[in-house]
């Protein structure tokens, strides 16, 4: 049964990291956030993945 967890801005970090908890997939682009999980502004699509990609290590751990 499909599953979505769905945040918009600075609500999308906290969702991602529940996701990854979870162990569920995660997909994160400009056009739902534009903010980094510290709050700056992401220079692009994938300064944003690679903070996911952070994220998800650390819910690993």
């Amino acid at each position: 049964r499909p599953v979505l967890l769905h945040g918009e801005e600075g609500g999308a970090w906290p969702v991602a990291a529940l996701a990854f908890r979870l162990g569920l997939g995660v997909r994160i682009g400009a056009e739902d956030v534009t903010v980094l999980p510290d709050g700056r502004p992401a220079r692009s699509n994938a300064e944003l993945v690679a903070a996911a990609a952070r994220l998800r290590e650390e819910a690993a751990l």
